[in-house]
């Protein structure tokens, strides 16, 4: 441009920069507005999210977790078991199990734990994995329900982390809050868990009467949660041994001299009230402002400067049963790469290679005792128990077949 000092190649890429961050804010909230028009039976009146249906619950719950926030979700998810170790009653428990305090098996008790929710979760409800996990989980707990070693309030308040913390943590960090249509979907898939399970819900205050919606049912579970914390939730050395060995676990594959620094920034990550129930130390003022400060860059970048990921990337947890011999392959771990196939695209991902150059683990035949070749549903659990109840188990699937309606009328 004659006088100006502007070329012609400036002012392509000004526009070409302009375009794109056009077309970032017209596809941000596409998404969005897509579930909201395929599902605005449940929008077009007040009652009319009182009858959302466990499937499309999920279809909703889904497409929340593994393509709008999936890195939020999943980690969501994780920290809602560190939530849990800040009550003493359930702490105990785990550590006189020994599955998670020791450093021999707290890596293979995380990843079966993981397995089981992600199984429960991501499968859509009434599928064979769906329920055969669901079974597997409710006959790993029975033992200890039955003995009274497992108090109904610590799976009421359990259940509500995983069905709550997802959604704190998406309001708080991620480039936008979740709808009331996508938050009731979350309530209804947790709920109607929590009934195949055998929760009970008499501590909420319409636990006899039940509730018309799972925005009910989620309203009441928080403002019981919190108080459930503030009267439960305080230290024990059960409590801290669990959550340094987590923490371990956490942190496998995080180079040793950076690994200090590292347990700082997830102890940043902790309420107050958990790092105080822990006894793990308040992190230092550089360490909370710099984890908030990245979290808040990543909600400016995501909203405005990238584009959405596309269906074709949504994060898939786990494989589809492998056709000769029936086993099931993860797709992502944290520590070791239990149940994950060599060949698969999380052995040759950034990360892996990442891994290799740091001295970290990856999904290798020569690691057996990762069990690359996946797994299957009823052996997933503690050793001694692999390949148990199966007789229960398909009683139990029975039954959990049956219970597939919508989980809000009176009652319930």
């Amino acid at each position: 441009m004659p006088g100006t000092g502007i070329t012609g190649p400036v002012l392509l890429s000004v526009a070409a920069l302009a375009g794109y961050l056009l077309l970032v804010r017209r596809l941000r909230h596409q998404r969005m507005r897509s579930i909201l028009s395929k599902y605005c039976r449940y929008v077009d009146s007040p009652e009319a999210i009182n009858a959302m249906t466990p499937e499309d619950a999920f279809a909703i719950q889904a497409l929340v977790a593994e393509v709008e926030f999936p890195s939020m979700f999943s980690v969501a998810l994780f920290l809602a078991l560190f939530q849990a170790f800040g009550i003493p009653s359930i702490s105990r428990l785990l550590v006189a199990t020994g599955e998670l305090s020791r450093k021999s098996t707290a890596s293979k008790r995380a990843a079966d734990t993981g397995v089981l929710v992600t199984e429960i979760v991501f499968c859509a409800p009434g599928t064979d994995r769906s329920v055969s996990a669901i079974a597997r989980m409710n006959w790993i707990h029975d033992r200890y329900r039955k003995s009274g070693a497992i108090r109904d309030d610590d799976m009421l308040y359990t259940l509500g982390l995983f069905a709550l913390e997802p959604i704190r943590w998406v309001q708080r960090f991620e480039w936008r809050a979740l709808t009331d249509l996508e938050r009731c979907a979350i309530a209804v898939c947790w709920k109607k868990l929590g009934d195949v399970m055998g929760i009970s819900y008499s501590p909420l205050p319409s636990g006899a009467r039940g509730w018309q919606n799972g925005l009910e049912w989620l309203e009441e579970l928080e403002t019981w949660s919190k108080q459930y914390e503030i009267q439960h939730m305080t230290p024990s050395t059960s409590n801290t041994a669990l959550a340094i060995s987590a923490l371990n676990v956490v942190l496998t594959n995080v180079p040793r001299m950076v690994k200090p620094v590292a347990a700082q920034f997830a102890v940043a990550s902790f309420s107050p009230r958990l790092r105080t129930a822990l006894a793990f130390d308040k992190p230092p003022l550089w360490v909370r402002g710099g984890l908030s400060l990245v979290l808040s860059i990543r909600k400016l970048l995501l909203r405005h400067l990238f584009l959405p990921r596309p269906l074709f990337m949504r994060k898939k947890w786990s494989s589809e049963a492998e056709a000769k011999t029936g086993y099931y392959n993860s797709e992502h771990y944290i520590a070791h790469p239990w149940y994950a196939r060599p060949a698969s695209k999380c052995r040759w991902s950034c990360r892996s290679w990442i891994l290799l150059l740091t001295g970290g683990y990856v999904p290798s035949h020569n690691t057996p005792e990762f069990r690359p070749q996946g797994y299957r549903i009823p052996d997933v659990g503690p050793a001694g128990l692999e390949g148990q109840s199966t007789e229960d188990v398909e009683a139990a699937k029975h039954m959990i077949r049956k219970m597939q309606a919508c989980p809000f009328h009176p009652g319930k």
